[in-house]
């Protein structure tokens, strides 16, 4: 089969040749429309476009390659594992769309060893649920001019932007299933950055006997147990499903942050944050990308929940 050319896609889409390569390298001092590039990027996946990598490095000093790495512990259950899976296919499919490469790798989130990715030369880089204590180690190993995006993280410093959910306002939304606290509890994922813990701790408002932090099946029954009866509010879709083998789904309200809510019992009730942390983070980086002193002032942004 033969490959697509630029010519070949600029013929689909009825642009100049040009337009396709503006489109396809992300060309900074090109102002492009978005019909006009929607109908470029459509053009080239239907012809199954390729890019070169190795010409492009070689054309714009560039690798065409964006990291994701996900912090993550030897132990992780399920739920933990699959927590990130919405956010990673997003990012994959909408990158790759626009021509770069993306490279995954988890890091272990106690020792995170950088070995592999510092023989790779990357454009920008999301670091995904990282300890505070590590954080500036693995910052250390991209040179100035990288854009790095912390996700799923609070870290103390001004010169990173950090992209969370905003757990207070999800919170409030779906604790309207219930006249007051006493009349539910909530179980939490756990996340490795523990400023991300605490600010999901003080973002619930209840005692601690009314909080459960998710570290396996047969504690999460126990604490069910204890909560007979109860409406419970739940992070993670994941975790919601494991515990509606042991409580009514219409006792389940569910903050749901993998992306993944149509998994959920019908009866259970719901606030989702859908692709909205995938695309403020897709944007963030392609605007830092052409100029890494171009993102909003704010450095935390917090990601609203419907």
């Amino acid at each position: 089969m033969k490959k697509a050319t630029l010519k070949d896609i600029a013929g689909e889409a009825a642009v100049s040749a040009a337009t396709v390569s503006y489109v396809l390298n992300n060309v900074a001092n090109q102002t492009i429309p978005e019909e006009t590039r929607c109908r470029v990027l459509e053009a080239a996946r239907k012809l199954g476009y390729v890019p070169n990598l190795a010409a492009r490095s070689l054309v714009k000093q560039k690798s065409g390659l964006i990291g994701i790495l996900i912090n993550r512990s030897g132990t992780d259950g399920s739920w933990r594992r699959m927590r990130h899976a919405g956010f990673v296919e997003y990012l994959e499919r909408e990158l790759s769309r626009r021509g770069f490469h993306v490279v995954l790798h988890s890091l272990d989130a106690a020792s995170p060893s950088l070995d592999i990715i510092a023989e790779r030369k990357l454009d920008g880089v999301f670091v995904v649920d990282v300890r505070s204590e590590h954080f500036h180690r693995i910052a250390g190993h991209f040179t100035e001019g990288v854009p790095l995006i912390i996700i799923d993280s609070l870290i103390d410093d001004p010169l990173f932007y950090q992209i969370v959910n905003d757990f207070e306002g999800a919170f409030t939304q779906i604790s309207d299933m219930a006249d007051n606290a006493a009349h539910y509890y909530v179980v939490m994922d756990d996340y490795n950055n523990q400023e991300l813990m605490q600010y999901m701790l003080d973002a619930c408002s209840l005692p601690e006997s009314h909080i459960h932090i998710m570290t396996g099946e047969r504690e999460l029954r126990q604490f069910l147990s204890e909560h007979d009866g109860r409406k419970g509010i739940f992070v993670n879709e994941f975790t919601a499903l494991l515990a509606a083998k042991y409580t009514l789904p219409s006792n389940i309200a569910v903050i749901c942050t993998a992306g993944f809510p149509e998994l959920l019992p019908q009866q259970a009730s719901a606030v989702s944050y859908d692709d909205r942390k995938g695309e403020a983070a897709l944007q963030l980086m392609l605007q830092l990308l052409k100029d890494t002193r171009s993102g909003p002032a704010d450095k935390c942004i917090r990601i609203q929940a419907e």
